[in-house]
């Protein structure tokens, strides 16, 4: 029987190094391997695994990034991260705030990792056991939701749960994420609002947003924050899931489909359907809260936003269009059908950008369907 020695998950792009220590640890467990992780996550999905250890960085996302999107379904698995730069600052940090259990020295001995592994299988099972007490105590009294509910509708849900377990040395901090950005906006709406009143504007876009951004939700995405017109997602922090690139696009096409519902009530009052452009791209960021002792805010960093902002800019040429970047275009092509269009060139870089507009989802035969569907 697997379980009576503990399952455990060895998640590393070396090969060779994964399976040494395998060899080693093959006596006192039951030990799986993987070498990224979308194979960990179906391993995971497969055997009952009680531990996985994996390094700070993994090919596709951070070890952190991983451990957020396996939590919600598999929330007991203990999360183990070594250690691979010279500190382990950043790892003693977040085993205090919760996002890891444990963390191990970039060289620790076989013993050393086998008292860990031992000491999480042990935990793990200690989990199950007292789960229904925890349960217990995660419950809040109704005033505390109530302020959490209002809280959260000016500041993302995930984030907050973040913030709220740091302490004041590591409230203002961010950290690197691999993450899609969508950025969408109304075409023409300087139009559209000369032809309102400013209640009326207002009313036009809290509706708008309302209809148009449910999709985010839906696909497992955040809103960041609106600018005016615009709206600014991610696919990736502050919670991340195994399918961050595929969940933008279908985003993107999602808030198509909830436009034409839009357009139904009020092209007949503003006399013209409303238009919007999308751009998405994926990258390396920062994100994390930024600001003052008085005053932050959650927000997201790095060349990956800015050159999101200006393929949605890009868009503007045909009403309803979606472009995407070539690494967003890379982890969706068996998904949609695309038609590459003019690069795009970023003052100060030296290569341009690869664009491909969004043509629509490729047939559902053929993909594994990804979309969820959404209720007007």
């Amino acid at each position: 029987m697997l379980h009576q020695k503990g399952n455990i998950l060895l998640v590393g792009n070396k090969k060779a190094a994964l399976a040494a220590i395998r060899e080693e640890l093959l006596p006192y467990f039951n030990v799986f391997t993987a070498h990224d992780s979308k194979s960990a996550f179906q391993t995971i999905m497969e055997y009952s695994i009680q531990a996985v250890l994996t390094g700070e960085r993994l090919p596709d996302m951070t070890g952190f990034q991983f451990f957020e999107s396996i939590r919600q379904e598999y929330p007991d698995i203990i999360s183990i991260v070594q250690v691979t730069e010279t500190t382990s600052s950043n790892l003693e940090a977040a085993a205090r705030s919760g996002r890891i259990h444990m963390f191990l020295r970039r060289n620790a001995e076989v013993d050393e990792i086998i008292q860990i592994l031992a000491t999480a299988v042990n935990q793990y099972q200690l989990k199950q056991e007292n789960s229904s007490l925890l349960n217990k105590l995660k419950r809040k009294d109704s005033e505390q939701e109530r302020i959490m509910e209002v809280f959260n509708r000016y500041v993302p849900e995930q984030a907050v749960s973040k913030t709220l377990s740091y302490d004041d040395n590591e409230l203002l901090q961010g950290e690197t994420r691999v993450i899609s950005i969508l950025f969408a906006d109304i075409r023409g709406f300087s139009r559209i609002a000369g032809s309102l009143t400013p209640s009326d504007v207002v009313l036009f876009l809290n509706e708008f947003w309302s209809i148009v951004s449910k999709p985010v939700s839906v696909n497992h995405g955040t809103v960041n924050k609106f600018i005016g017109d615009g709206i600014l997602s991610l696919f990736g922090a502050p919670v991340s899931h195994m399918h961050n690139q595929e969940n933008a696009v279908n985003c993107a096409l999602d808030m198509l489909d909830a436009l034409e519902e839009f357009n139904k009530k009020y092209e007949p009052l503003i006399g013209q359907k409303v238009e919007i452009g999308i751009g998405i791209n994926t990258g390396e960021v920062v994100v994390g809260n930024v600001g003052t002792n008085d005053h932050i805010e959650y927000t997201v960093i790095g060349d990956a936003v800015n050159t999101a902002s200006k393929i949605e800019k890009e868009a503007k040429s045909t009403p309803n269009t979606i472009l995407i970047s070539e690494p967003t275009y890379k982890n969706v092509s068996d998904l949609v059908e695309v038609e590459e269009v003019s690069s795009l060139q970023m003052a100060g870089k030296e290569d341009p950008i690869r664009l491909f507009r969004v043509e629509g989802r490729k047939s559902e035969n053929n993909i594994s369907p990804i979309r969820k569907n959404i209720e007007m």
